[in-house]
């Protein structure tokens, strides 16, 4: 295929008289300014699954900088963690203990998730809230979706939609760690009732927690485009810039107890010398979206996507006594210290399609994607002390080729007056190429294909308006990701594609002062890829499949809302004075069995086989799987726009690993926000100003909520032609979270 965007304008849809996002949309006039774009990717109201909403204003309320899982923190089974401590920089979100690589990440019905390492790096994508309309998140494998399988979650993310009325927005916020935000909108209103143009742009700097996890960032979002009763036609150009210094490597486990925000990054060199000033990530993504949605005669809705999304950065380390031959096998032996930059360059291209049909009893979805993505990954070495370099030549060189296609049909049958049956399919095709050398001068060649076909199906029953029963099956499948290829090659073993079975059931209240829903859920997977303790002759940590495993459990979600009425308009206007909102999930999560290796290592670091320590595990916890999730926010408004919330989270313990060994955990956490925002209208309608004020950690309790742990041996011969051994030994880093902090914000619209 051609480095070009190519293909399909087809369709997604609408549905005219169902509410696609939770919040009502009562006509097509209405539908398509943009709700109708992310449609066909989102569970509806008569959807027998699992899912949260998060509207503009509640991203509003909490956002003042941090990254978006943070703005996710309060949703049901959700942990999020920051490498800097601080929520921004390098952050991320588990969903029923699946990381980031496991979650599935839409942007308009576009995949965001990285196509090889399959993570989504919300560094990349700085201050996306305020650009966003809605998200929705799914739980469990959900209905099926552009890019990889969801085995934890689908957060599907729609952009803001065009306002009606020209505005200028600017906002700007500081607090703890030299923390700076400011974000400027402007927007051009309905120009001849059709058409718009709007623009933003952003930048986040903060010291972070940690030593040295500074972040300087920057976001730019920019949306034209045409609509009417029937049509709409976009073209965005959104992207992101980031510069961390890196605090990936945690704090030790013995640094913890005397430095909790110790950063070795950049110490290479030594101690007693000052840190290496430019040990930081460099990297920049830029996104182009051109999407069209129509209304067609006989019921029919159609939308289409065209996108590509490139990626270019690096990032710079120090490293002393290198051996220059392992860089540069020409030049004569020696040892010196140097700087290099190890470089990713891509793009993800293609097209998104669907059409929608709805009439009556019946609603029906066809849609797909078609995408290619093209990676290059080198070294370059661009200083080193005595040597003469050629700062062009790359050390090592790889690049990487993907083909996804996919098709799927959703039906929704209304089988009696409140009984709905729900079906829906999708095959896959996956087509993975990488060949080169890595940065340790390693060949490597993996070609790989997948065939995957992944149905679902369910039935809700709607008892009247408030009540909902539903209960749900999915099947999905995962390829693994480019590390997983890799490290079976070097291996010489043979690595699988994952397979999830997913059941889901449960009861939904609908009603405005007392919201209830409550679900179980059984994903039961085969050949999971879970981490080992093994590495690979570079150091890095091998997962391997193991036969069964499954995470089981119940999540209870719901508000208590207490109102008056108050006038507006010559009308009564419910408002709700002082609500309180929680989420509870309780889960068993483990692997029936599998074998942990603890590798013996010489003088050289070279594994003795000989020496290899085989475990045999039954019935462990799945690793950053913790039991019990809980959070509670009390919301009070005693003032018109007033309102003053208190958010306290609850997190049991996790392993580090997949032994269930207490010396390889994280600890339980329990933390508490307060978040305060006060809006004061202006003189004209839709103009205001509004004061916000975050408070982190209230309680200042010290915690981590990541990390990640190995055990190894090793071997000496003492003299008597023997090998004698020390350990095994166990290392554990962890990522510690900031004590109490506080961001302090204004925002203005006129």
């Amino acid at each position: 295929m051609k480095k070009t965007l190519f293909f399909l304008f087809i369709a997604n849809a609408a549905l005219a008289q169902t509410d696609t996002t939770g919040h009502g949309a009562d006509s097509l006039k209405v539908i398509f300014k943009d709700e109708v774009i992310v449609n066909a990717t989102r569970a509806k109201q008569n959807s027998p699954t699992t899912y949260q909403y998060i509207g503009k204003a509640e991203l509003n309320k909490n956002n003042l900088g941090q990254d978006l899982p943070f703005l996710l923190d309060n949703t049901p089974s959700a942990v999020t963690t920051s490498d800097a401590g601080a929520g921004v920089g390098y952050t991320g979100i588990r969903i029923r203990g699946s990381d980031n690589t496991r979650v599935n990440v839409t942007l308009n019905g576009i995949p965001v998730n990285d196509a090889e390492s399959q993570g989504t790096f919300w560094v990349d994508l700085p201050d996306v809230a305020s650009s966003a309309q809605s998200i929705q998140i799914q739980r469990g494998v959900g209905g099926s979706t552009n890019g990889g399988s969801a085995f934890g979650g689908t957060v599907s993310v729609q952009t803001q939609t065009a306002s009606p009325k020209p505005f200028v927005e600017a906002e700007v916020s500081a607090g703890s760690f030299h923390t700076f935000r400011g974000n400027l909108k402007v927007g051009s209103g309905l120009l001849k009732q059709h058409y718009f143009i709007e623009g933003s742009g952003s930048w986040i700097v903060s010291d972070g927690y940690v030593d040295r996890a500074s972040s300087n960032l920057q976001s730019w979002f920019f949306q034209t485009g045409y609509q009417d009763d029937k049509t709409l036609v976009k073209l965005l150009y959104f992207g992101g810039g980031e510069k961390t210094y890196q605090a990936w490597y945690g704090v030790s486990e013995d640094s913890l107890k005397v430095n909790r925000t110790y950063n070795e990054a950049g110490t290479d060199y030594g101690s007693h010398f000052p840190p290496y000033k430019n040990q930081t990530d460099n990297y920049k993504q830029h996104y182009l979206q051109l999407l069209l949605a129509r209304q067609l005669p006989s019921h029919f809705y159609l939308n289409a996507g065209l996108f590509a999304t490139l990626g270019k950065g690096y990032y710079e380390e120090y490293k002393t006594g290198a051996a220059i031959q392992s860089y540069f096998e020409t030049m004569p032996s020696a040892y010196t210290d140097l700087v290099r930059q190890l470089w990713l360059n891509n793009i993800f291209y293609g097209g998104t399609f669907a059409l929608n049909y709805d009439y009556k009893k019946v609603s029906a979805t066809l849609g797909g994607l078609l995408a290619q993505y093209r990676g290059k990954q080198y070294g370059k070495v661009i200083w080193a002390q005595e040597v003469v370099i050629d700062k062009s030549k790359h050390y090592y060189d790889g690049h990487s080729t993907k083909n996804d296609f996919n098709v799927y049909v959703k039906f929704n049958y209304e089988l009696f007056h409140h009984l709905n049956l729900y079906a829906d399919v999708q095959y896959r095709y996956v087509g993975y190429t990488t060949k080169g050398v890595d940065d340790s001068q390693t060949s490597y060649e993996v070609s790989k294909t997948w065939h995957f076909i992944n149905p679902k199906a369910g039935l809700l029953y709607q008892i009247n308006p408030l009540h909902q029963l539903y209960a749900s099956y999915a099947l999905g499948h995962r390829e693994p990701n480019r590390d997983d290829l890799l490290a079976a090659l070097y291996a010489g073993r043979e690595v699988k594609a994952e397979m999830m079975h997913d059941v889901e059931a449960g009861y939904k209240l609908h009603r405005s002062d007392f919201p209830f829903s409550i679900n179980y859920y059984l994903m039961y997977y085969k050949n999971q890829l879970v981490l080992t303790g093994r590495l690979t002759n570079v150091g890095s940590p091998i997962k391997e499949n193991v036969p069964v495993s499954y995470r089981t459990g119940v999540e209870l979600t719901g508000s208590f809302n207490f109102k008056r009425k108050s006038s507006k308009a010559a009308r009564t206007v419910p408002v709700n004075v002082f609500s309180i909102h929680y989420s509870f999930a309780y889960s068993f999560n483990k692997i029936k069995s599998f074998d942990e290796y603890i590798y013996t290592y010489d003088e050289n670091y070279v594994p003795v086989d000989t020496l290899t320590i085989i475990t045999n595990h039954h019935q462990t916890d799945i690793s950053f799987s913790p039991s019990f999730i809980a959070s509670l926010e009390l919301v009070l408004r005693p003032l018109k726009g007033l309102s003053v919330s208190l958010m306290t989270k609850a997190v049991s313990k996790q392993y580090l690993d997949n032994t269930q060994n207490d010396n390889r955990k994280l600890k339980p956490f329990t933390y508490s926000n307060i978040n305060i925002t006060y809006s004061v209208p202006l003189k004209q309608e839709g103009k205001e100003i509004t004061l916000k004020l975050l408070l982190n950690n209230v309680l200042n309790r010290l915690y981590e909520s990541n990390g990640y742990t190995w055990t190894e041996r090793y071997a000496y011969d003492d003299g008597s032609g023997s090998l004698q051994t020390d350990g095994p030994y166990t290392y554990n880093y962890y990522y510690p979270q900031a004590g109490f902090n506080f961001l302090a914000g204004v925002n203005v619209r006129f």
